[in-house]
């Protein structure tokens, strides 16, 4: 079968910020960060058809088959994006456009190292700030009760957001495998939700580019320098954590892409 994968992938080279507004049928915006086999973004699209319910996902296996399903189904008003939602939401997003943002079941990185990338930092309650209409809301669906705890507070502390009290076992419209499974073996799950109830300041704090460095021999084609790093692995900074370059890829216009892996 052939997939007709650019019917809900986002194409890379369209104007930012993207006009998400005008695929829409009602101009209303639902993102779903960390979508992984698609599942949820399925029921917001039948439950919204209304609705442009737009997944990102930094894995790229996911992304497929997260586009694939939307195609299987009929959803013509899901869209996929392959990347960093740091990124994404800053960059693609029109100030105060998406209604709700959904997360579900996010890796809660418990280790201090791997702070930064949680979502209970300022950074990320400041996107949120951006991205999130007036009257719009954030809901984090998770199973560590620590993180539902901590999230509440950094992201309400702007002054922006006001955080409903944090729920256990909610009954959701709709459970995702992991949640299922989860409930299954007598666990429990939380869910916050967060109301946007002020105003969007321009000047968000910390908000840097996400770069990586790289050293190559100039002159040389692409092809040969995405050859020589495929394979290549390492420490990250001060020794911690691990990287590995595992795929790397060319496109017919010429652009590369490094799928690289980081624990």
């Amino acid at each position: 079968m052939t997939w007709d994968l650019g019917k809900i992938i986002v194409d890379e080279n369209i104007e930012l910020p993207l006009d998400w507004a005008s695929l829409s049928p009602s101009g209303r915006i639902f993102v779903e960060i960390g979508f992984g086999n698609g599942e949820f973004l399925e029921h917001l699209a039948k439950t919204y058809p209304d609705v442009l319910i737009v997944g990102i996902e930094v894995s790229q296996w996911c992304a497929t088959k997260g586009a694939r399903r939307a195609l299987s189904e009929g959803l013509s008003n899901v869209r996929v994006m392959h990347g960093d939602a740091r990124f994404l939401l800053r960059n693609c997003f029109s100030p105060e456009s998406v209604e709700r943002v959904y997360m579900n079941f996010p890796c809660p990185w418990p280790k201090t190292r791997h702070a930064s990338r949680r979502v209970n930092v300022p950074l990320f309650a400041d996107l949120l700030a951006y991205v999130v209409a007036p009257g719009g809301y954030f809901e984090l669906a998770t199973d560590v009760d620590w993180y539902a705890a901590e999230t509440a507070v950094t992201i309400s502390s702007s002054g922006i957001f006001e955080a409903d009290p944090i729920e256990v076992d909610p009954e959701r419209p709709y459970l995702t495998k992991y949640e299922r499974k989860w409930r299954a073996m007598g666990k429990s799950t939380w869910r916050l939700v967060l109301h946007k109830t002020g105003s969007y300041d321009d000047q968000i704090t910390g908000n840097d580019d996400f770069q990586m460095e790289m050293e190559c021999v100039s002159g040389m084609k692409l092809e040969d320098v995405l050859s020589k790093i495929k394979g290549a692995e390492g420490k990250g900074a001060g020794g911690k954590g691990h990287w590995i370059f595992r795929e790397t890829f060319v496109s017919d216009s010429g652009v590369g892409l490094v799928l690289a892996i980081t624990a």
